[in-house]
């Protein structure tokens, strides 16, 4: 228990399977999630026997899946939190199942503030830490036939904003890792056809996503937006939202 640990969501694959090898490769100890106990397996067998790995499988979508893994956590030294579980939809709002946008909501959002509420307190006493919620670019406008989706990451966007600012300098960070479309499973997860959208035909390679984010966090920066074309484009779908509120 006084092993330093990193916990991980999402860590079956795409950007969640590449941060667990990089904070392996740290020397944290790992507490991978997920609901595929097979894909999470096979992560754990190419990090390796020489790092600790527990692995909870589950759904954080619903109550059960986010109270195992908290009480996972209980005494527990977390140094590194990295929010990383989510999915998106595409299509119509009205037309979109009710019952996949509350799951969604359930993950992106609410498991995402139940897991910081479990962790950052015992970060702040000791002084040290940090939290990396994976937010998006399109959390800096909204995104029509993503509408759940563009509203969940902007919330967390905007969370991690504020928490940013309130945990400065205490030896804690909180800091928005906003990628675009990047190759992780996420477009074939949508269930819809996106081939004929401009945003979804061109996507990035994840390793520098990651990498960019968890160099933010230990710069202590507050959002990290990879890539200088997606940097200009969400500073100036930024600046369209804020001359709009005027």
């Amino acid at each position: 228990m006084n092993e330093k640990w990193a916990v991980i969501t999402g860590a079956s694959s795409g950007l969640g399977t590449i941060f667990a090898e990089q904070l392996a490769r740290r020397g944290l100890s790992l507490i991978l999630t997920g609901r595929d106990e097979t894909r999470l397996n096979e992560v754990k067998k190419r990090i390796g026997p020489t790092t600790p790995v527990e692995l909870v499988i589950g759904d954080l979508g619903t109550d059960a899946g986010v109270e195992d893994l908290i009480a996972r956590l209980d005494g527990r030294v977390v140094d590194v939190l990295v929010n990383n579980a989510g999915f998106g939809t595409y299509g119509p709002f009205a037309e979109i199942e009710a019952d996949r946008e509350h799951n969604l909501v359930g993950v992106n959002v609410d498991a995402l503030v139940r897991l910081t509420h479990a962790v950052l307190p015992g970060m702040l006493a000791r002084g040290r830490g940090g939290i990396l919620n994976i937010a998006s670019t399109i959390a800096f406008q909204p995104g029509s036939y993503q509408a759940t989706y563009g509203a969940s990451k902007a919330f967390v966007l905007s969370l991690s904003q504020a928490l940013w600012a309130e945990t400065r300098g205490t030896g804690v960070t909180v800091t928005a890792l906003c990628p675009g479309p990047t190759e992780t499973g996420f477009v074939g997860a949508l269930g819809s056809d996106v081939s004929h959208t401009a945003i979804y035909k061109r996507l990035a390679a994840p390793e520098p996503v990651v990498a960019a984010g968890l160099r933010g966090l230990d710069r202590g920066r507050a959002v990290v937006v990879p890539g200088w074309r997606l940097r200009i484009m969400a500073t100036d779908r930024k600046s369209t939202r804020l001359n709009s509120s005027h």
